[in-house]
């Protein structure tokens, strides 16, 4: 069975020739009222998702991608977003959850702990981006999550795995490359790290169906450099 992945940034444009397709997608956004209400629209309107979308499709191109829509015009979303929208996706379910953020407060970080562990005791597989290996945010932090950064010794194709830290893993940074682009004109950082192990991920996940999420992390782990 593929790997259905559900992808909660700024949506995906499918047509992108990096994507190709995606099963679907939908979005969250504040109405007049100030309340939080899911819509249809996943149109990418800044390329981060696609490009995520991208390295996952290039790495797991028989994994099932959908786009959750919480970033609009740059990266920044409500707490409400966020949490329907991992609400949605952990009562769907999906295999495994990308997510391209990450927060500092205590107070949402409370709120956020019980969906984590939800979707763990449920065999979902969260992935979720932080700043370094000792990096305080969440939900990276909690151990019901595999926290990953961007480690610039690693190649597109490198992990490394720190088992004393909170945040276990670092990998490379970068999104696939766009031809008359130079790379450093492209997007770049630790959410793009999070979508190396999220593919490699879903690889495993792929060829050992029947291993549950603590068993695919222990296979991540061993196909990382121990640092």
């Amino acid at each position: 069975m593929n790997p259905d992945i559900a992808i909660i940034d700024s949506g995906v444009n499918p047509h992108h020739f990096h994507v190709q397709t995606v099963s679907g997608g939908h979005g969250y956004g504040v109405n007049s009222k100030g309340q939080i209400e899911k819509t249809r629209d996943f149109k990418d309107e800044i390329g981060h998702g696609t490009a995520i979308c991208g390295i996952i499709r290039q790495k797991a191109p028989f994994a099932d991608l959908y786009a959750i829509k919480i970033f609009h015009r740059d990266l920044t979303a409500s707490a409400s977003s966020l949490i329907e929208a991992l609400k949605w996706a952990i009562d769907k379910p999906f295999k495994i959850i990308h997510l391209s953020l990450g927060v500092e407060n205590e107070a949402l970080a409370q709120n956020l702990k019980p969906l984590c562990q939800k979707a763990h005791d449920r065999n979902i597989l969260i992935l979720a981006s932080a700043r370094g290996p000792e990096d305080r945010i969440f939900p990276a932090f909690f151990q019901t999550v595999i926290g990953v950064y961007w480690n610039h010794d690693c190649d597109k194709d490198q992990m490394v795995f720190h088992p004393e830290s909170k945040i276990e893993f670092g990998a490379h940074g970068l999104p696939r490359a766009i031809p008359g682009m130079p790379q450093e004109q492209n997007f770049r950082g630790n959410s793009f790290a999070v979508a190396h192990v999220t593919a490699k991920a879903a690889q495993l996940m792929k060829h050992h169906p029947d291993k549950n999420i603590f068993q695919i992390k222990k296979q991540l782990a061993a196909s990382a450099k121990t640092i």
